[in-house]
């Protein structure tokens, strides 16, 4: 009867989190069977029994018992670590993997466990897949879990899918890399006629690197890895030591859907909801799925507020626990995500529509504030001058870190790890970033009244006037390339937006750019972004590449149409292929834009879309 005690204590554990008070616990258990409490009480009481009888369970100092798995996990079928293995594509299944439907219990390296622990025969696939949850993690911010713990500082790395590289290929959904393995090893010598990927960018490829923690390897590094099959334990570590942030920018809302008139339709880059703020969930499949309209209010303003880190949403009659720390659900069995317009600080301004956030630091457990406010740090009690739009726009802009000066003590935020620390002081404090809840009448009277042309979303294309065409005119440069058609771009937002970062002094030009998509609504309403020029024309960098001769355009445009663009070029340097922003001068400035010869430019490079104002759509 020990074994079923403790099997019954394991399972009430495990739906209660792995923890919970001795004599409550056990309370609990003998209204389950009035047999154990003789059990029990013929060994001494609760404490004796845990202590002799029970394996997989131990109690604390705190007089709390609690789930305790003595060993780890490993999913490398050739090591012999003596280690619990599961399936090499764990942590998706445990029993009755999709892949190779092993189980676990069957493995001859686990009969040795088993035995050991004979406790584990008597659970279910899934009671065993909660019960593996408590064994030993590398945990990131952003992700649940980052890699299994196979043997003492070893955190083993996705290999190549072997059955990709055979003859039948991979004909499931697959948790290995899809690619070449002489690619890989560097002995592939079909670089263009190979039949296998050897694209490490790939949609699929991209979802390892994801579902391993979302380390931002670069190409030469993520073949290293794989290749040496080394231990990336320091990269992973060096990466939190130095706070590396992970974003995600594929969340978007497109604000000009929100007000009924986004001229991309379906060839937009962002999402198109019917609120400004979106929460999805990721099925077993890997698509993600949204939740209705109340849920998804629930969950809106529950996040806004960082003292709420779980809430309860029921999902197909299911009542899942969603994790806002990790942003799971289901103890972390699946991933969730918010999606929202873009940020209020970001690199567009998108209006009233825009995101706004605040930032929260954490005086003591789950009791934050918001800054600026009075940060208590020893013997210091000072007012802290530091508004959350300077964390914000520091944050957006991608630095590691953010430091502060309190009376005589240095500060600085970690926004890697999400931690305000004092310099020379071991004193570490929680911080986090939350967005300013909306509800959802006051985003309604944001949208109202765009026809306007006084409203900041009002947007229009109309025939050139004839002043505008004479202006088109003086611009050209070719003597064959004569406009058919000029039509006018005027868009409130673009102006507004433009007009921040006009006013300085700095030199302005027409430039031209090949065309983007089918609609002028669509370039009157965005503008130009980052990824509109085409590749083979960024050879000055990774910008947006304008030029002030038209038949330098027309000849990487998909078809016979320019936009003429009022761009703002300040200062401005050589350009080389790989530059993802201006260069600093040598007075530590940097530059506004690139171009591809100093002394007589011709193309233009820009990195701040603020500074383009698309005009004109002109076709020749």
């Amino acid at each position: 009867m020990t074994e079923e005690l403790e099997l019954d204590l394991v399972v009430h554990l495990l739906d209660k989190g792995g923890s919970k008070g001795m004599l409550e616990l056990f309370n609990h258990i003998y209204g389950v069977n009035n047999q154990y409490f003789r059990l029990v009480a013929s060994v001494g009481g609760p404490a004796a029994f845990v202590d002799e009888f029970c394996s997989l369970i131990t109690l604390n100092k705190d007089n709390k018992i609690s789930i305790s798995v003595p060993f780890v996990v490993c999913r490398d079928g050739s090591c012999n670590c003596g280690d619990f293995h599961v399936c090499s594509h764990w942590p998706r299944r445990v029993g009755a993997c999709v892949m190779c439907r092993e189980d676990p219990a069957k493995n001859p390296d686990n009969q040795a466990i088993y035995k050991k622990y004979p406790l584990l025969g008597k659970l279910n696939s899934m009671l065993l897949k909660r019960l593996l949850k408590r064994t030993k993690f590398i945990i990131r911010p952003e992700t649940p879990i980052l890699f299994e713990k196979c043997a003492p500082d070893l955190l083993r790395f996705p290999q190549v899918c072997q059955y990709y590289n055979s003859q039948t290929g991979c004909l499931r959904p697959c948790l290995f890399f899809h690619l070449c393995r002489r690619f890989v090893e560097g002995t592939c010598s079909k670089e263009e006629g190979c039949g296998l990927s050897h694209d490490l960018n790939s949609k699929h490829n991209t979802a390892i690197v994801g579902r391993c923690g979302g380390i931002p390897l670069d190409a030469n590094s993520l073949l290293q890895v794989i290749n040496s099959q080394t231990s990336v334990t320091t990269l992973a570590l060096d990466m939190l030591d130095h706070d590396t942030m992970i974003h995600d920018y594929d969340t978007e809302i497109c604000v000009w859907n929100l007000v009924g008139k986004c001229g991309k339709g379906e060839g937009c880059p962002f999402h198109h909801t019917n609120l400004p703020f979106w929460w999805q969930y990721q099925t077993e499949g890997g698509t993600w799925e949204s939740w209705d309209r109340h849920n998804i209010l629930v969950l809106e303003k529950a996040y806004c507020n960082p003292v709420i880190r779980t809430v309860e949403i029921k999902i197909n009659d299911i009542i899942a626990i969603i994790d806002f720390p990790t942003m799971t659900m289901l103890e972390g069995e699946y991933k969730i995500r918010r999606m929202s317009t873009g940020p209020l600080h970001g690199d567009r301004y998108l209006g009233s529509l825009a995101t706004a956030y605040h930032w929260h630091w954490e005086e003591v457990d789950n009791v934050w504030h918001e800054f600026p406010s009075c940060v208590t740090q020893g013997k210091h009690a000072p007012q802290l001058e530091l508004p959350s739009h300077v964390i914000e726009m520091s944050y957006l802009k991608g630095d590691d870190k953010l430091h502060f000066k309190i009376s005589d003590s240095d500060f600085k935020l970690l926004f890697g790890g999400m931690q305000m620390k004092e310099e020379d002081c071991r004193n570490m404090r929680k911080i986090c970033r939350r967005p300013i809840h909306r509800t959802v009448p006051k985003c309604a009277n944001l949208v109202c009244g765009t026809d306007s042309p006084d409203h900041e979303y009002y947007s229009a294309v109309a025939e050139a006037t004839a002043e505008d065409w004479e202006l088109v005119r003086g611009l050209l440069k070719g003597e064959d390339t004569k406009p058919t058609e000029i039509i006018s771009l005027s868009s409130n937002l673009i102006n507004t937006q433009f007009s921040k970062r006009d006013g300085q002094g700095k030199k302005k030009k027409f430039l031209f750019h090949p065309v983007v998509g089918e609609s002028p609504t669509a370039i009157a309403q965005h503008g130009l972004l980052l990824s509109d020029t085409p590749p083979d024309m960024k050879k000055y960098g990774t910008g947006i590449h304008l030029s002030a001769d038209e038949t330098y355009s027309l000849h990487f445009s998909a078809r016979q149409v320019l936009i003429l663009s009022e761009v703002i070029v300040g200062e401005y340097c050589r350009g080389k292929p790989d530059d993802t922003t201006p260069p600093l001068s040598e007075f530590g400035e940097k530059f506004d834009c690139c171009v591809n010869n100093v002394d007589n430019p011709d193309v233009y490079v820009l990195y701040d879309v603020m500074c383009i104002k698309p005009k004109y759509w002109i076709v020749f």
